[in-house]
């Protein structure tokens, strides 16, 4: 997924998560600090480059140092970004800051990475995160396992999004019913720019109204036992949408 190139869009996406910016130098260290105890998958990514998955290491007084990623070509690439951006999470609570370039060095004798501490960092609770609608057509592919009629796929429109879940939208006579409490299993999200993402939801309500003259289901779903790197790229997408809903809104204010 490409980074937006106005800065007043990355400005107003930011001033939207400004309460869950941690900005006190020890707040931030904590955090770190997490990452690096809890040995979290972190997700590290330059300007329009592919993501890289390394690890915390140690922090230094002024820097924290990560492991080199396991595609040697990505290294020089994190050398040489003008800006790059951390995702990961701990214990389920979004973690995101941005730092400098990487330094190449050594950890104990290994190869590693170095940058400078970010200045800030983004904590962001799974209750707190926010659900869009997305701007154009998002599906997902639902598998309907064989006591709902046969082993077959269906496919689906998402309502909204968000990091903690998402609402599904079926319609009334498809062979899969969701019921509230029902786990739905390998559920292929086709994330725009970023390739499928296959997830495990848990439905917490059903309603059904009409629309254009039929019945539709709406199943608001809970995402069950994320992986870090998929909650990264949940909470990077919808990050997107938040860049993209502001946009519009000042366009429609202009």
């Amino acid at each position: 997924m490409t980074d937006p190139a106005p800065s007043a869009s990355r400005d107003d996406f930011e001033s939207m998560y400004e309460k869950y910016m941690l900005h006190h130098p020890a707040d931030i260290r904590a955090r770190l600090r997490q990452l690096i105890d809890k040995r979290c998958t972190v997700m590290v990514r330059a300007p329009g480059q592919e993501d890289a998955t390394t690890a915390a290491l140690a922090l230094g007084e002024r820097s924290i140092w990560f492991d080199v990623p396991r595609d040697a070509d990505l290294t020089p690439r994190l050398q040489t970004a003008e800006k790059l951006r951390f995702e990961s999470a701990i214990e389920r609570i979004g973690v995101r800051f941005t730092t400098g370039p990487a330094r190449l060095g050594t950890y104990e004798g290994l190869p590693a990475l170095e940058v400078d501490l970010p200045e800030k960092l983004i904590h962001l609770q799974r209750r707190d995160y926010v659900r869009r609608e997305p701007l154009s057509s998002l599906g997902c592919t639902l598998s309907v396992p064989a006591s709902a009629g046969g082993d077959h796929k269906i496919t689906a429109r998402i309502a909204d999004i968000g990091g903690g879940g998402l609402a599904v939208l079926t319609s009334d006579d498809a062979a899969l019913q969701p019921a509230v409490g029902d786990e739905l299993e390998h559920v292929v999200l086709e994330l725009p720019e970023d390739g499928p993402l296959t997830v495990r939801l848990r439905v917490q309500h059903v309603a059904k109204f009409e629309q254009n003259g039929r019945t539709v289901m709406r199943a608001g779903c809970q995402f069950v036992q994320l992986s870090a790197q998929d909650q990264a790229r949940l909470v990077r997408y919808v990050m997107h949408l938040d860049r993209l809903h502001s946009i519009r809104r000042r366009e429609l204010g202009s």
